[in-house]
């Protein structure tokens, strides 16, 4: 299995380039956001860790975390998103490498989406890392038409991921997501000839 990771910061439409590449190559998908969801329910391994360091008001009535609320915790408070994140990010990272060890002798794609690519250091289980890249400006543009975001929200999240210029100086290909759809697929086609 080749492992292509898909990085972009909030906004920049990776999932979306994800998802066309898993249909234009056939590759299996792994979206690191939904894994960070998965091992989060209640009976996961980090769902106890998480409710012991928030506290139990960060639960819904069907005892399950609401993420909201915890959202608002951790873009408010740096410190509580790396307490956080020292939580999920490992979980996550050993579904994934035990995944892609599981399957590295086979044939085919595994795409691995991730806006915290190099943070997290998923990276390193990558043969290539492509950026999907769109000017800051855009971004928050996006941000607050298509999820109905504050642009302050948007500048915070975007303040807490890596600048897209630090990705740029260490990705293998940019997909350049600044233009309409049509651009983004013509790209896309090339990249899957």
């Amino acid at each position: 299995m080749r492992v292509i990771g898909i990085t972009g910061g909030v906004g920049s439409g990776k999932s979306y380039v994800a998802h066309r590449l898993q249909e234009l190559l056939g590759a299996e998908l792994l979206i690191a956001d939904e894994l960070g969801h998965t091992v989060m329910e209640p009976g996961k391994p980090a769902y106890r860790q998480i409710v012991d360091t928030f506290g139990e008001e960060i639960l819904g009535e069907d005892a399950q975390i609401d993420r909201n609320a915890l959202a608002k915790i951790i873009f408010e408070d740096s410190t509580a998103r790396e307490r956080l994140n020292a939580i999920i990010h490992p979980a996550v990272m050993e579904y994934v490498e035990q995944y892609i060890r599981e399957r590295r002798d086979r044939e085919g794609i595994i795409l691995l989406e991730t806006a915290i690519m190099y943070e997290t250091g998923c990276d390193r289980l990558c043969d290539e890392v492509w950026l999907v890249a769109v000017p800051c400006e855009e971004r928050i543009r996006r941000l607050q038409r298509d999820r109905g975001y504050s642009a302050e929200k948007a500048q915070a999240i975007m303040r807490s991921q890596m600048s897209e210029e630090d990705m740029r100086n260490r990705v293998s290909r940019i997909i350049d997501n600044g233009g309409d759809l049509k651009a983004l697929e013509k790209q896309l086609q090339e990249l899957t000839v």
